[in-house]
């Protein structure tokens, strides 16, 4: 008698008892989750700590509401591609996890994740807009705007420079624009890195609930990047007119015209991905979920399909066992750079420097730093100088710090001081405790100042900037 026809007659003797064809769907689906709990636990502390906004919480509820909606059309029998994709992601999530970037982690577990939700979706759900779901469920934004922040900036600079052309004398340096004698800077928000989150989440949702083919997705993605980078030039191309102009809308109209323009853009978004083909081809549509060949390559070489669910379940065994060996051993104390080590500032416009030990907000900065921090204080003011001597995602904005130490930020704007030096400030809260007001500025070995992190990071990565680079933040109660 083959294997086959044992497994067949006798699936207790594969699965040792437990009759795995029986155990339902959403079980499998739990049994990954907490192969993967290191993810999560990173992404919830990211979430909770403030340090990236919360958007990915709006994916995550989607991602339930397919679940949820197509609970009785689970399938007992998984795609063997998609499952096999699930086992061998989540295995390399959990062994790459100490090594890799968190995001970079994050990234490979939550793709395994959807793979593994894949394998027990009907054929019907594309895969694509489930992958797109899953990718936006990390929280990214903060990244994403240290990377892309300043291109998208300066694209839509040079785009509205266009745009204004005819009414107004209009150049532009970077992603600043001189708009009749008066500087308009295109700053973070304007890049539009939210609209573009909330138009890919737009575009996969839509998708799912109306069932467009992998195919039909795919093809209309170049439409949702259009739109959403019109909009957000459009956007900003009036905010600038009214700067320029001399007459700036107040904070009520400037989100109003955010929000009406989101709106559109979304819509139309919407629109597109829910507007059936105009001309379906006849047969059916290559769908990327449905992977056919590696189903029958994978049926065809093992014995039933419930060794492969054993198999699974041993994976995420594996994995789960391998996360909490990691997490019971004691964590290693990253060495953080001594002030003393660097020759840092003994005075700043004149008043002296003392040294003083580092703060909770300093420490996050230290935790594998890779360059000296150090902190001091003018006896009213407390300085954070930071130095660097290569781009780095590391030196993180002061912003996200704070928010990520429950601060409330408010009131971020450029401003000048005595010196005619140009800074990026806020007003940085807690609640019940004092104001702060807290400056920063980036400047290289030249004497070239940014205010904003990603610009600075564009311009060192391609020589524009040469280093060492120093990260001067300086906070004073208000």
């Amino acid at each position: 008698m083959s294997l086959a026809s044992i497994a067949s007659t006798h699936p207790r003797f594969i699965d040792g008892g437990i009759r795995l064809d029986r155990v339902p769907a959403t079980a499998w689906l739990a049994l990954q989750g907490v192969a993967l709990w290191p993810t999560w636990t990173w992404m919830a502390e990211r979430m909770r700590d403030g340090s990236d906004d919360p958007l990915g919480l709006l994916a995550i509820a989607a991602l339930v509401a397919l679940v949820w909606q197509a609970r009785r059309e689970l399938r007992a029998a998984p795609r063997l591609g998609w499952l096999l994709s699930a086992s061998l992601g989540t295995l390399a999530a959990t062994v790459l996890h100490p090594v890799l970037p968190p995001l970079a982690a994050g990234l490979l577990a939550v793709l395994a994740w959807a793979c593994g939700l894949l394998a027990f979706l009907p054929r019907r759900m594309a895969a694509a807009p489930v992958a797109g779901l899953a990718v936006l469920a990390l929280p990214l934004l903060s990244s994403l705007q240290f990377y892309a922040g300043y291109p998208l900036r300066v694209l839509t600079a040079e785009a509205s420079r266009w745009l204004l052309m005819p009414g107004f004398d209009v150049s532009r340096e970077g992603s600043t624009l001189l708009v009749d004698g008066r500087l308009v800077i295109v700053d973070a928000p304007c890049s539009g890195v939210q609209m573009v989150w909330l138009g890919y989440f737009t575009a996969c949702a839509v998708a799912l609930w109306a069932r467009r083919s992998d195919r039909s997705f795919l093809t209309r993605l170049p439409l949702v990047g259009l739109l959403v980078l019109v909009g957000n030039i459009v956007r900003n191309a009036i905010l600038v007119a009214f700067e320029g102009a001399g007459q700036p809308l107040g904070p009520w109209a400037h989100g109003a015209l955010g929000l009406l323009l989101l709106a559109i853009v979304c819509g139309g978004i919407a629109v597109a991905m829910a507007r059936p083909s105009a001309a379906p081809a006849a047969g059916p549509q290559p769908n990327l979920s449905a992977l056919p060949w590696l189903d029958r390559w994978l049926a065809n070489r093992f014995v039933h399909r419930i060794a492969h669910k054993s198999l699974f379940a041993a994976a995420m065994g594996l994995c789960t066992l391998f996360s909490l060996a990691q997490a019971l051993q004691a964590p290693a104390v990253p060495s953080t750079v001594s002030s003393s080590f660097h020759e840092w500032p003994a005075e700043w416009d004149g008043a002296p420097l003392r040294p003083l030990a580092l703060s909770e907000v300093e420490h996050r900065f230290a935790q594998q730093f890779p360059g000296a921090i150090a902190r001091r204080t003018d006896g009213e003011s407390m300085f954070v100088l930071r130095q660097v001597t290569a781009p780095t995602r590391m030196l993180h904005p002061a912003v996200d710090c704070y928010r990520a130490l429950g601060y409330r930020v408010e009131q971020v704007r450029l401003e000048q001081d005595a010196q005619q030096r140009l800074w990026r400030c806020f007003a940085a809260q807690r609640k019940h405790g004092q104001t702060l007001r807290v400056c920063e500025r980036i400047v290289d070995a030249d004497g070239r100042a940014f205010t904003d992190t990603s610009a600075w990071y564009w311009a060192a990565a391609g020589g524009q900037s040469h280093g060492p680079w120093q990260a001067v933040t300086v906070a004073r109660p208000m």
